[in-house]
């Protein structure tokens, strides 16, 4: 649990905050920064006679917080769409007279900018347009807003820049675990459904996640993004009723990142939270959709996909495609060379016809590629990634390959001291499925599974010699015979 709350970081301290200054207030969901706003930072600008404007990036966020506002009787605060900024711009350029009548903008979910870049070529506009203001003072609020922290620091220099960081406390978390395989993530969702335990189920892909809300639609919820080409799946009258109500009455909640903002599920049966979601700043954002009790001490187990070092490779090749175009185009108003066929997604055209690069989405690219390049330099990068960022002290075991291990070490230890002739010692490579760590192939040679096993550290080893028979017509034959026997390990 958060030993501390965000007000307390901040203090009084907000009473020396001046036009112009830039405030980050990055801590975990469930951490107070809306009950600062609204309760301590609005009661202070009512006293002075001065207003805010609070953005966020989804209708049904805005509705809460209007909601919220309304019961507590906060006249002070207005609440608007990042989407409706952008639109202004579209629709009335550069002037931002508008804001004016804003002492303090709230730039609530400030990752908005860069994560949703990824659907949305306008981000980067509402952005600047509200860094063109320097009669108000801009708040950031995110529990994952480095990127954007990171970007004011290098090109808004000039301005200051006030921090109010709160370390996340990830102790609730009991057991920390990962998977590598779909077969592994039907598997555990299988056994969640035979022992009736409830769970929160992530998925990158939209397409994947309506897949594995079909084979468990009897027993699920599915919820996608606006803009997916399945949002016709999701039921309105079931998430309209999570949202209000903070829970869900399924057994399974399936949700793509759509989920990632203003949704929260407080509810002590929802004990396990599987997330399938590469981009850590979005794994930490459908992690905090589950808050924790105020009443009772939680415990929840979390399991990952763990993307491998060969299935990163395809995500740096995609990133550094935009990069690269990026720095070739960046700034540019219009098509200055016919070097890539295929423009990236970093780019979009506007109204009049112009190429333009989406500025949150280039910068969003090259943080991932410095990223995904750092956890290839390591085996199990990634894994050891979401490790660190969850301060998670314990081994983290990858439950398929796990049990797939354990599973050959007990066909090898049934076959300890037994003999084989080379047809029945290849069906037992057959059976064990051994695969060659370079080709992916299964290994059908006995030298080959020899060396395989020791790279995986399996104390067995086939040891060919050879034997005389005696054939049906009484001919003396000679033949290789291979004995599996256990490998001495540590001197032992």
């Amino acid at each position: 649990m958060l030993k501390k709350k965000i007000s307390e970081v901040i203090s009084e301290s907000y009473k020396d905050w001046n036009a112009g200054d830039m405030v980050s207030i990055a801590s975990g969901t469930g951490s107070g920064k809306s009950y600062f706003v609204q309760n301590v930072l609005a009661e202070y600008a009512k006293q002075n006679g001065e207003l805010i404007i609070y953005l966020v990036p989804r209708i049904k966020l805005k509705e809460q917080i209007e909601a919220s506002l309304e019961k507590q009787g906060i006249t002070n605060i207005e609440v608007k769409l990042y989407q409706t900024v952008e639109a202004k711009c579209n629709n009335h350029g550069k002037n931002n007279d508008w804001l004016n009548a804003y002492k303090y903008i709230v730039c609530d979910e400030s990752h908005y900018f860069t994560n949703d870049a990824s659907f949305n070529n306008y981000t980067d506009m509402s952005l600047e347009h509200l860094l063109s203001t320097s009669h108000a003072v801009l708040l950031f609020l995110s529990a994952t807003g480095d990127t954007i922290i990171n970007f004011l620091k290098r090109f808004y220099k000039e301005r200051k820049l006030i921090e109010y960081p709160l370390e996340r406390d990830y102790s609730y978390i009991d057991k920390l675990s990962a998977y590598q395989s779909d077969e592994y993530l039907y598997k555990a969702m299988d056994w969640l459904l035979e022992n009736n335990h409830k769970a929160m189920i992530f998925i990158q892909s939209d397409k994947k996640a309506y897949q594995i809300f079909k084979r468990y639609e009897q027993h699920a919820t599915f919820v996608c993004g606006k803009h997916s080409s399945f949002v016709e799946h999701v039921d309105k009258v079931k998430l309209d009723s999570i949202i209000n109500n903070e829970k869900f009455d399924t057994l399974f909640l399936i949700a793509t990142s759509a989920l990632d903002v203003g949704v929260n599920i407080i509810d002590l049966d929802v004990q396990h939270v599987i997330i399938d979601m590469l981009d850590t700043d979005t794994f930490l954002q459908c992690l905090g959709r589950k808050r924790l009790s105020d009443e009772v001490e939680e415990k929840v187990n979390v399991m990952f996909r763990n993307y491998t070092n060969r299935q990163l490779g395809g995500f740096i090749s995609k990133e550094n495609n935009r990069v690269e175009q990026g720095k070739l185009f960046y700034g540019a108003t219009k098509l200055t060379s016919s070097k890539y066929a295929k423009l990236a997604d970093i780019f979009f055209i506007d109204g009049l016809g112009t190429v333009k690069v989406n500025n949150m989405k280039y910068i969003k690219a090259a943080v991932n590629l410095k990223r995904y390049e750092k956890y290839v330099q390591k085996h199990n990068g990634h894994l050891e990634e979401i490790k660190s960022l969850l301060d998670y002290q314990e081994k983290i075991y990858i439950r398929d390959y796990l049990e797939d291990k354990n599973a050959k070490l007990a066909i090898l230890e049934e076959n300890i001291d037994n003999k084989f002739s080379s047809e029945e010692a290849k069906e037992l490579l057959e059976k064990l499925l051994l695969k060659n760590s370079k080709t992916k192939k299964v290994i059908k040679s006995i030298s080959i599974a020899n060396r395989e096993m020791t790279t995986l550290g399996y104390p067995y080893e086939f040891v060919e010699s050879k034997e005389y028979i005696v054939d049906s017509i009484g001919q003396k034959k000679q033949r290789r015979i291979y004995t599996l026997n256990r490998v001495r390990q540590n001197g032992l």
